[in-house]
């Protein structure tokens, strides 16, 4: 432990290559899908990092969907499949791995793997984001209403040095890590009970520098050719969307 802290340390004043979203901005729209699956599987292990959470899959790619699971052995079982435009929600644990291929049988492009996740821990970097003004919303410690939907997150700090967490409203921001005294060190770790859809933000401790943000948001399911991103044009029409949401719809209702 104490070597890997020295390392984080020695990193303190660098910064980390960052997706434009850990900075608050929209994703680039050029963001590259995987080229063939990885070598990763699921490996939970007998204490999940953090509790069973959900994973909210929406489905941009303008075709059908499959959601498969990949299993320690490597091998995929679908869990779902997923029309245009439509979301999904998934239990999921910590650890796991989880695939989606565009179902288009007898296409060439059939099976086609649009994304690959691995659920766990968000690691916080100094990602050199610009530097919105902090302004505290100076309240007391939120207490979550009983039955309100739980999905748990994780941070991790890599950024070198001690931070703070903070809630962001979208007008101010609120300190979640307030047990933390000093701040989340370097390697630590700091679960937080939260909801789909918050965001986050990593501040220095010391100087409430801005390091990254994270929102817990849908992975969406992007096209990965030219033909499928234009698929996606049709299938992202107004009447398109509703007439698969008046079948998924019909369909919950005879099941």
């Amino acid at each position: 432990m104490c070597v890997l802290i020295t390392l984080l340390a020695a990193a303190a004043g660098s910064t980390a290559r960052c997706e434009p979203t850990a900075c608050g901005q929209a994703p680039a729209a050029s963001a590259s899908c995987p080229l063939a699956a990885s070598s990763a599987t699921s490996d939970v292990g007998p204490q999940p990092t953090v509790q069973p959470s959900n994973l909210y899959f929406f489905n941009a790619a303008g075709v059908p969907v499959t959601i498969s699971y990949v299993a320690k052995d490597g091998s995929e079982t679908t869990r779902a499949r997923l029309a245009p435009g439509l979301r999904r929600l998934l239990p999921s644990l910590s650890g796991e791995v989880w695939r989606v291929r565009a179902l288009r049988p007898g296409h060439p492009l059939d099976q086609q793997l649009l994304l690959e996740h691995r659920v766990g821990i968000v690691q916080i970097k100094d990602c050199d984001c610009p530097q919105p003004e902090f302004v505290d919303c100076q309240k007391p410690p939120f207490r979550r209403p009983p039955g309100t939907p739980n999905d748990p997150v994780a941070f991790e700090n890599h950024a070198g040095v001690p931070l703070d967490l903070f809630y962001w409203n979208g007008t101010c921001e609120e300190m979640i890590s307030w047990d933390a005294v000093g701040g989340v060190q370097p390697a630590q770790r700091k679960p937080i009970q939260s909801t789909h859809g918050h965001t986050f933000r990593a501040r220095s401790a010391a100087s409430r520098h801005l390091l990254m943000q994270h929102t817990l948001a849908d992975l969406v399911i992007r096209p990965c050719d030219d033909e499928t991103r234009r698929a996606a044009v049709r299938a992202a029409s107004p009447r398109a969307i509703a007439l698969r949401r008046a079948t998924a719809d019909l369909e919950q209702e005879q099941e």
